[in-house]
Formats: C-alpha cells, structure tokens, sequence
C-alpha cells in the first residue's frame, strides 16, 4: 500500500516515526546514490549523537567520551547507620541519546569531501540545536563543498536564510547550493507542499563531471514501503502538528471524502 499523499507523508512526522524515518531515508539515498554516481565517489550516512532533554538540545556525544567506573577499594567494614528515606522522591528526568545522520558523497582515493547532503531533524531547526546547525551551515558555505538540504519538517525553523527572506510559502524545501570558485553561491529551490510529488534533484559532483539526478519520489516510496509504514499509521487520527496550512487542510478533507466514498 502507498502513502495518500504524493509526496512527502506529514504522518512520518510524528516523534515516534520519525526517527526511524529520518534513519531509513538517509540509508536509501547512500544506496541509490552509489549506484549513479560513478567510480570516482563513494556515498556514506555520517551519524551524530546528540542529548535531547524536553526536547531542547543539551549536548553532543562524542565517540571519544566515556563514563569511568571506580572500583571500591579493600577497606575495614564499618558499623552501618540506618538513614531514612527522603521525604519527597521523584524520577529523575534523563536527557534522551538522539542520533542524526547525513550523507556525505567523497572522491575516491583523495577522501575529499566533495558533497554534503543534510536532511533537517527537528533538533536542527529550534533553540541550541538551530545554531549549531547554522554554524555548520555557514562553515560548508565558505567551504569548496556542495550543499544539499533536505527539509521534509513543517515544524521549527527554517535555517537557511535564503528561504526565510522573503518567507516561501511552502510546506517542505529541497535546496542544492554548489561551489563554483570565485562565483557568489546561489541557492536553487525546489518549494513543494503535501499534494505534490517529490523533485527530482542535481546532486553536483567534481567538473568535470555532470550532476547526478536524485529522484527524491522513487527515495520516499522505497522507504515508506520497506519500513511498512502503511499499517504503522492510523489516517483516520488528525495530521500531527504544526497544524495543515488552509489550502492544504482543504486538500486532505477532500480526499479523506473521496477515500470514504469509495
């Protein structure tokens, strides 16, 4: 069974399905692009782990970083003392491990970086989270290496700056933004709400290469049938937040009707 909608399901939204979501497409777009890129390059998912505490970024994990275990040294045992209970215990809200993935495309042999594909999470596009993103961003702008920014979220902030001023009326955005040396860099945009099919994008490699054409449709149904997201989700429950804009709202009653009718 396929998604509903044609394009981008706001069903997978959800916090809960996200994450698998966010998993899952990152892998199939290193798939799909190891088999189009050709023998100078090589795709792979880049992973960060990150510590979310309601929601709010706290931290980064690093893989250097761990937890040392003391072990209790040979001494004399003591008289033990009863101690009473405090009065008021309570569970102790823990920050939650949140992983993030990306896919990096990198010459062979070289291991130059040579494209950056960064599908936004909802820690990417509010508070903390935002401007470490941003600051990212802004260091592969001044960099020599591609820009490609998958914004499948409807919630948060969008960090490009390009796409805010003036504000574009969109539910989803796809932007590639290439190096060209001594060129100003320029953002393309692809724009796309809920009743429309995902673009087909250039993903730009090394000249004297042409860029190779990620079908970003083809991704989304390959995904959304390999982790059966059909019978994961209930469509009769109200799309999860941010609540549809008007037009779009309009659109998904109407072919909730439709669905019903026949």
């Amino acid at each position: 069974m396929q998604s509903p909608f044609p394009g981008m399901d706001p069903y997978l939204e959800r916090r809960e399905i996200w994450r698998s979501f966010h998993y899952t497409l990152a892998q199939e777009i290193m798939a799909e692009l190891n088999l189009i890129i050709g023998e100078r390059y090589y795709a792979d998912v880049e992973t960060r782990t990150v510590l979310e505490e309601g929601g709010i970024l706290i931290g980064e994990i690093y893989p250097d970083a761990a937890v040392m275990e003391r072990r209790p040294s040979a001494r004399a045992l003591t008289p033990t003392v009863a101690i009473p209970d405090a009065p008021v215990q309570r569970p102790a809200i823990m920050p939650e491990r949140v992983k993030l993935w990306s896919v990096r495309i990198y010459e062979i042999g070289e291991e130059r970086l040579v494209t950056a594909i960064e599908i936004l999470s909802p820690v990417n596009k509010r508070g903390k989270g935002l401007e470490t993103y941003s600051l990212k961003r802004r260091r592969l702008l001044l960099s020599s290496v591609h820009l490609v920014e998958l914004d499948l979220l409807r919630g948060g902030q969008r960090p490009a700056i390009e796409v805010n001023n003036p504000p574009i009326d969109a539910d989803y955005i796809a932007l590639v933004n290439r190096y060209r040396a001594d060129v100003q860099r320029i953002s393309a945009i692809w724009p796309v709400a809920i009743n429309q099919m995902l673009p087909v994008i250039p993903i730009p490699l090394l000249p004297p290469d042409q860029d190779a054409p990620l079908d970003l449709g083809k991704i989304f149904r390959s995904v959304y049938a390999r982790a059966a997201y059909a019978r994961r989700i209930d469509y009769s429950q109200p799309v999860p937040p941010p609540k549809l804009r008007p037009a779009m709202e309009e659109w998904w009653a109407e072919r909730q009707r439709k669905t019903v009718d026949n």
